[in-house]
């Protein structure tokens, strides 16, 4: 208990929490007897404003909307803003009370508001559950198999390769040991594996790549590499751990591409990275978190090297843009299984919304400014995400799967 304790207030007397921490925090309010936290709050409470009254909820939310204004007052100023312990305790609190279990870490700025009240009921009331491992694979000879409803197992083999559907959300493909013991096995076969609006899904590729495949998202592939490169095909978003591999000929190590909605190619030869390249976002982002990687417009020719914590960001008219200091955490936090919303406008985090739990979106009025910082399981209902833009003063109407953001 005593150990607790202490990595509780370890935590708290920081000034700012790194993502371990974070989410060592939100397991611990999720999964844990939080009585420990609420006893630090009320000491704390109590030594800070000399009182022996408990701390309320109402207190909680009135704590939290300080924090709020505390931080938006030190926005761009260059200043920092010191928060004491019993504040950021109280904020830890208030996530459980004010935000719900699901969500945490939420601020909000630009517009100088005062959040507003959650229409909690409204929401309960019409709800929608989260996406999941939803996917359609399309075989060599057009076959379609619809993975989510495919039981485990091999499904079928082309050319020399077997296709496994292991775990849920799981898809391998395994080359025979003996290429001459198949049938066709020196064609090269293709498949494609789309995943629909409130879909994901998992890859293993003959080579032991790992894919894993966003919402509104498809890869193709040839089922087995051959010759001196090895090439894949993606649109939406996906993320990759690239294995090495080595030419049968002696030729060194094979390089891997991945081209990206017919405008951009990029180039590794092992690395982990991911690429968010919808349609509906101005830039097509790839993002390194380990190795290194050559990113080509195909409409400038243009070629760019990118390092870890770097993201290449190429506008439609094939321009790359290099940010030196990306934030890794939020790019790949999807994958994870979790929303990462970093000073993130209101259209940004409804485009998220929109693809994962398959709705659709329209605004009413004039589209405020102001940006939100939180995180959010995925694995959440649309409610919970909904219940955070609330909090910062947006308003929705909700009709089946079609919600409005009003003014």
């Amino acid at each position: 208990m005593e150990n607790l304790k202490q990595r509780l207030l370890t935590i708290l007397e920081n000034s700012e929490w790194n993502e371990t921490d974070r989410i060592w925090l939100l397991e611990y309010l999720e999964s844990s007897d939080t009585s420990v936290l609420q006893k630090i709050m009320q000491d704390e409470f109590k030594k800070d404003v000399e009182t022996d009254a408990e701390l309320t909820d109402q207190q909680v939310q009135k704590l939290l909307r300080r924090i709020h204004f505390k931080i938006k007052a030190g926005l761009g100023s260059g200043r920092l803003v010191h928060i004491s312990l019993w504040k950021r305790v109280a904020a830890a609190a208030a996530i459980l009370l004010v935000l719900g279990s699901a969500s945490y870490f939420l601020f909000f700025n630009n517009e100088k508001k005062e959040i507003a009240k959650t229409n909690i009921n409204t929401l309960q009331k019409i709800d929608i559950p989260p996406g999941g491992n939803k996917a359609v694979l399309t075989l060599g000879d057009n076959r379609i198999i619809i993975l989510d409803s495919a039981k485990e197992g091999m499904l079928t083999q082309q050319g020399n390769t077997k296709i496994l559907k292991l775990d849920d959300g799981q898809l391998a493909y395994n080359s025979l040991k003996d290429p001459s013991s198949s049938p066709g096995a020196t064609e090269v076969l293709y498949n494609t594996i789309t995943t629909p609006r409130g879909g994901q899904y998992q890859l293993t590729l003959a080579d032991g790549s790992k894919v894993w495949l966003n919402a509104a998202s498809s890869i193709r592939f040839p089922v087995a590499f051959v010759g001196t490169e090895r090439k894949v095909e993606i649109t939406g978003e996906a993320y990759f751990e690239v294995a090495p591999s080595i030419s049968p000929n002696g030729g060194g190590k094979l390089p891997f591409k991945v081209e990206v909605n017919g405008k951009q190619e990029v180039e590794v030869l092992g690395t982990h990275f991911n690429i968010n390249a919808y349609s509906d976002e101005t830039t097509i982002n790839t993002t390194l978190l380990e190795g290194s990687v050559k990113v080509t417009s195909l409409i400038t020719n243009d070629s760019k090297l990118i390092s870890p914590g770097q993201q290449a960001q190429v506008n439609n008219l094939g321009q790359i843009n290099i940010d030196k200091n990306a934030n890794t955490d939020e790019a790949v936090s999807w994958k994870n299984g979790w929303f990462n919303f970093n000073s993130a406008g209101i259209e940004t985090i409804m485009r998220q919304i929109g693809r994962w739990y398959d709705v659709e979106v329209n605004y009413s009025g004039n589209i405020g400014h102001e940006t939100f910082t939180a995180m959010v399981k995925r694995s959440s209902n649309i409610s919970a995400v909904l219940k955070i833009m609330e909090e910062g003063g947006i308003k929705f109407k909700m009709d089946n799967k079609k919600i409005v953001v009003l003014q």
